[in-house]
Protein backbone atom coordinates (compact mmCIF):
# COMPACT_ATOMS: atom_id res chain seq x y z
CA UNK A 1 0.00 0.00 0.00
CA UNK A 2 1.18 3.54 -0.83
CA UNK A 3 1.91 5.96 2.18
CA UNK A 4 -0.25 8.45 2.53
CA UNK A 5 0.04 11.76 4.70
CA UNK A 6 -3.62 12.89 5.90
CA UNK A 7 -4.82 16.17 7.25
CA UNK A 8 -7.43 16.44 9.42
CA UNK A 9 -9.43 19.86 10.54
CA UNK A 10 -10.28 19.81 13.67
CA UNK A 11 -13.62 22.12 14.66
CA UNK A 12 -16.50 20.08 12.52
CA UNK A 13 -14.43 17.64 11.41
CA UNK A 14 -11.78 15.44 14.24
CA UNK A 15 -14.74 16.96 16.76
CA UNK A 16 -18.31 16.64 16.72
CA UNK A 17 -20.93 18.84 17.59
CA UNK A 18 -20.12 18.17 21.46
CA UNK A 19 -16.58 19.37 21.02
CA UNK A 20 -15.64 15.65 21.87
CA UNK A 21 -13.43 13.45 19.38
CA UNK A 22 -15.77 9.88 17.93
CA UNK A 23 -14.50 6.97 19.25
CA UNK A 24 -14.77 5.71 15.90
CA UNK A 25 -12.54 8.94 15.17
CA UNK A 26 -9.86 7.95 17.62
CA UNK A 27 -10.02 4.08 16.54
CA UNK A 28 -9.32 5.50 12.93
CA UNK A 29 -6.00 7.70 13.52
CA UNK A 30 -4.95 4.49 15.43
CA UNK A 31 -4.98 2.46 12.92
CA UNK A 32 -3.77 5.25 10.09
CA UNK A 33 -1.03 5.24 12.26
CA UNK A 34 -0.62 1.06 12.19
CA UNK A 35 -0.33 0.80 8.70
CA UNK A 36 2.22 3.48 8.61
CA UNK A 37 0.67 6.42 7.49
CA UNK A 38 1.17 9.52 8.57
CA UNK A 39 -1.31 11.98 10.43
CA UNK A 40 -1.52 15.68 11.10
CA UNK A 41 -3.61 18.55 12.13
CA UNK A 42 -4.63 21.48 10.04
CA UNK A 43 -7.38 23.99 12.04
CA UNK A 44 -7.63 27.21 12.05
CA UNK A 45 -6.84 27.57 15.61
CA UNK A 46 -3.47 28.40 17.63
CA UNK A 47 -1.87 25.87 19.53
CA UNK A 48 -2.93 26.65 22.58
CA UNK A 49 -6.51 26.22 21.69
CA UNK A 50 -5.40 22.86 19.89
CA UNK A 51 -3.02 21.37 21.94
CA UNK A 52 -5.83 18.98 24.13
CA UNK A 53 -6.84 17.28 20.31
CA UNK A 54 -3.18 17.36 20.00
CA UNK A 55 -2.15 15.35 22.50
CA UNK A 56 -4.95 13.31 22.79
CA UNK A 57 -4.49 12.17 19.42
CA UNK A 58 -0.63 11.55 20.03
CA UNK A 59 -0.27 13.97 16.79
CA UNK A 60 3.54 14.90 16.10
CA UNK A 61 2.87 17.13 12.74
CA UNK A 62 -0.29 20.07 13.22
CA UNK A 63 -0.74 23.37 11.12
CA UNK A 64 -2.26 26.03 12.87
CA UNK A 65 -3.57 29.41 12.18
CA UNK A 66 -4.48 28.55 9.15
CA UNK A 67 -1.49 27.58 8.10
CA UNK A 68 0.62 30.77 9.53
CA UNK A 69 2.15 28.40 11.53
CA UNK A 70 3.47 24.44 10.63
CA UNK A 71 4.94 21.86 13.10
CA UNK A 72 6.80 19.40 11.83
CA UNK A 73 8.15 16.27 14.29
CA UNK A 74 6.95 18.85 17.27
CA UNK A 75 8.95 21.15 16.02
CA UNK A 76 8.04 24.96 14.22
CA UNK A 77 9.33 24.74 10.63
CA UNK A 78 7.20 27.44 9.16
CA UNK A 79 5.79 30.98 9.76
CA UNK A 80 4.51 33.46 8.35
CA UNK A 81 3.86 36.83 10.58
CA UNK A 82 1.04 39.25 9.65
CA UNK A 83 2.45 42.87 8.02
CA UNK A 84 3.06 45.05 11.06
CA UNK A 85 2.43 47.94 9.12
CA UNK A 86 -1.28 46.88 7.56
CA UNK A 87 -2.09 45.52 11.67
CA UNK A 88 -1.98 48.96 13.21
CA UNK A 89 -4.50 49.95 10.66
CA UNK A 90 -6.64 47.26 10.83
CA UNK A 91 -6.81 47.62 14.75
CA UNK A 92 -7.71 51.87 13.84
CA UNK A 93 -10.64 50.32 12.07
CA UNK A 94 -11.90 47.99 14.32
CA UNK A 95 -11.32 50.97 17.36
CA UNK A 96 -13.27 52.97 15.23
CA UNK A 97 -16.16 50.53 14.57
CA UNK A 98 -16.37 49.11 17.91
CA UNK A 99 -15.35 45.51 16.29
CA UNK A 100 -13.26 43.46 19.06
CA UNK A 101 -9.83 41.56 18.20
CA UNK A 102 -8.28 38.70 19.61
CA UNK A 103 -4.05 39.03 18.42
CA UNK A 104 -2.59 35.09 18.04
CA UNK A 105 1.70 33.85 17.94
CA UNK A 106 1.43 30.68 16.94
CA UNK A 107 0.92 29.37 20.83
CA UNK A 108 -0.89 32.38 22.71
CA UNK A 109 -4.24 34.46 22.05
CA UNK A 110 -4.84 37.88 23.46
CA UNK A 111 -7.83 40.50 23.25
CA UNK A 112 -7.28 44.14 22.57
CA UNK A 113 -10.57 45.13 24.55
CA UNK A 114 -10.59 44.95 28.03
CA UNK A 115 -14.62 44.75 27.87
CA UNK A 116 -15.71 41.50 26.05
CA UNK A 117 -19.10 41.93 24.06
CA UNK A 118 -21.43 39.19 23.13
CA UNK A 119 -20.23 39.14 19.77
CA UNK A 120 -16.69 37.72 20.94
CA UNK A 121 -18.16 35.96 23.82
CA UNK A 122 -20.54 33.74 21.28
CA UNK A 123 -18.19 33.13 18.55
CA UNK A 124 -15.48 31.76 21.14
CA UNK A 125 -17.76 29.46 22.81
CA UNK A 126 -18.93 28.48 19.72
CA UNK A 127 -15.37 26.30 19.56
CA UNK A 128 -15.17 25.75 23.01
CA UNK A 129 -13.48 28.03 24.52
CA UNK A 130 -13.70 31.11 26.29
CA UNK A 131 -12.28 34.89 25.67
CA UNK A 132 -8.45 35.07 26.24
CA UNK A 133 -6.91 37.15 28.34
CA UNK A 134 -6.27 41.31 27.94
CA UNK A 135 -3.94 42.53 26.60
CA UNK A 136 -4.15 45.93 25.02
CA UNK A 137 -0.55 45.95 23.54
CA UNK A 138 0.08 42.64 22.90
CA UNK A 139 0.68 43.29 19.28
CA UNK A 140 3.99 45.66 20.29
CA UNK A 141 5.91 43.47 21.70
CA UNK A 142 5.02 39.98 19.76
CA UNK A 143 5.11 38.99 16.02
CA UNK A 144 1.65 37.93 15.15
CA UNK A 145 0.34 34.96 12.40
CA UNK A 146 -3.27 35.23 12.68
CA UNK A 147 -6.06 37.50 14.20
CA UNK A 148 -9.83 37.11 15.07
CA UNK A 149 -11.76 39.66 14.00
CA UNK A 150 -15.47 40.17 15.03
CA UNK A 151 -18.26 41.45 12.55
CA UNK A 152 -20.92 40.76 10.78
CA UNK A 153 -21.05 40.08 7.19
CA UNK A 154 -23.13 43.30 6.39
CA UNK A 155 -20.00 45.05 8.19
CA UNK A 156 -17.26 43.80 6.02
CA UNK A 157 -17.22 46.59 3.97
CA UNK A 158 -15.29 48.35 6.47
CA UNK A 159 -12.49 44.91 5.90
CA UNK A 160 -12.66 43.29 2.40
CA UNK A 161 -13.18 46.36 0.05
CA UNK A 162 -9.24 46.24 -0.93
CA UNK A 163 -8.06 48.38 2.06
CA UNK A 164 -5.67 45.48 3.22
CA UNK A 165 -4.01 44.18 0.35
CA UNK A 166 -1.59 41.84 2.18
CA UNK A 167 -4.55 40.33 4.42
CA UNK A 168 -7.00 37.33 3.64
CA UNK A 169 -10.39 37.65 5.31
CA UNK A 170 -12.12 33.91 5.67
CA UNK A 171 -15.61 33.65 7.67
CA UNK A 172 -15.97 31.04 10.28
CA UNK A 173 -18.69 32.12 12.33
CA UNK A 174 -21.33 34.86 12.18
CA UNK A 175 -19.48 37.53 13.93
CA UNK A 176 -16.17 36.21 13.86
CA UNK A 177 -13.34 35.85 10.97
CA UNK A 178 -9.78 34.92 10.28
CA UNK A 179 -7.36 37.47 9.43
CA UNK A 180 -4.52 35.83 7.35
CA UNK A 181 -1.52 36.74 5.71
CA UNK A 182 -2.87 37.68 2.43
CA UNK A 183 -0.92 34.59 0.72
CA UNK A 184 -1.62 31.85 4.12
CA UNK A 185 -3.79 29.06 3.50
CA UNK A 186 -4.30 25.66 4.82
CA UNK A 187 -3.41 24.41 1.67
CA UNK A 188 -0.01 26.27 1.00
CA UNK A 189 1.39 24.91 4.38
CA UNK A 190 -0.33 21.28 3.98
CA UNK A 191 1.83 20.94 0.60
CA UNK A 192 4.90 22.59 1.93
CA UNK A 193 5.13 20.26 5.37
CA UNK A 194 4.08 17.36 3.17
CA UNK A 195 6.20 17.87 0.55
CA UNK A 196 9.29 18.38 3.78
CA UNK A 197 7.92 15.12 5.06
CA UNK A 198 8.98 12.96 2.07
CA UNK A 199 5.00 12.84 0.45
CA UNK A 200 4.25 13.65 -3.32
CA UNK A 201 0.99 15.67 -3.18
CA UNK A 202 -0.33 13.10 -5.21
CA UNK A 203 -0.26 11.02 -1.44
CA UNK A 204 -1.99 13.66 0.73
CA UNK A 205 -5.27 13.23 2.06
CA UNK A 206 -7.71 16.11 3.39
CA UNK A 207 -10.71 16.39 5.51
CA UNK A 208 -12.46 19.74 6.52
CA UNK A 209 -16.02 21.07 6.46
CA UNK A 210 -15.56 25.49 6.48
CA UNK A 211 -14.64 27.73 4.14
CA UNK A 212 -10.80 27.71 5.31
CA UNK A 213 -10.42 24.25 4.38
CA UNK A 214 -12.08 24.74 0.54
CA UNK A 215 -8.59 25.49 -0.37
CA UNK A 216 -7.14 23.00 0.79
CA UNK A 217 -9.41 20.40 -0.33
CA UNK A 218 -8.72 21.37 -3.72
CA UNK A 219 -4.64 20.99 -3.69
CA UNK A 220 -4.06 17.69 -2.07
CA UNK A 221 -4.55 14.67 -3.41
CA UNK A 222 -7.75 13.56 -2.48
CA UNK A 223 -9.92 15.93 -0.65
CA UNK A 224 -12.99 14.79 1.59
CA UNK A 225 -15.78 17.00 3.04
CA UNK A 226 -17.41 15.77 5.73
CA UNK A 227 -21.44 15.53 5.73
CA UNK A 228 -21.98 18.32 8.03
CA UNK A 229 -19.72 20.47 5.40
CA UNK A 230 -20.89 23.74 3.76
CA UNK A 231 -22.07 22.72 -0.06
CA UNK A 232 -19.25 25.06 -1.94
CA UNK A 233 -16.50 22.70 -0.25
CA UNK A 234 -18.62 19.32 -0.86
CA UNK A 235 -18.54 20.87 -4.35
CA UNK A 236 -15.05 21.19 -5.05
CA UNK A 237 -14.36 17.73 -2.93
CA UNK A 238 -13.34 14.26 -4.73
CA UNK A 239 -14.81 12.85 -1.85
CA UNK A 240 -17.93 13.85 0.43
CA UNK A 241 -18.30 11.75 3.60
CA UNK A 242 -20.75 11.09 6.21
CA UNK A 243 -20.66 14.13 9.11
CA UNK A 244 -18.69 14.84 12.14
CA UNK A 245 -21.42 13.07 14.21
CA UNK A 246 -22.06 10.10 12.18
CA UNK A 247 -18.49 8.38 11.73
CA UNK A 248 -17.45 10.42 8.64
CA UNK A 249 -13.89 10.43 9.08
CA UNK A 250 -13.81 6.13 10.09
CA UNK A 251 -16.07 5.59 6.98
CA UNK A 252 -14.31 7.63 4.51
CA UNK A 253 -10.72 6.39 5.50
CA UNK A 254 -12.51 2.38 5.03
CA UNK A 255 -14.12 2.92 1.78
CA UNK A 256 -10.62 4.60 0.76
CA UNK A 257 -9.02 1.60 1.75
CA UNK A 258 -6.54 3.12 4.36
CA UNK A 259 -7.51 1.35 7.71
Amino acid sequence: MQKKMIFFDIDGTLVNDQKNIPESTKLAIKELKKNGHEVAIATGRNLFMAQNIVDELEMDHYIVCNGAAGYLHNKLVYENPLDHSQLEKLIKVADLNNHDLIYETPETLRRRNEEADVSITTAMKSVGYGVPKYDRDFYLHNSLVQCLLFYREDEKQFYESGQFSKFRFVRWHDSGVDVLPHDGSKANTVIRVALENGFNIEDTIAFGDGLNDLEMIEKVGTGVAMGNALESVKLRADKVTKSCNEDGIYIALKELGLI
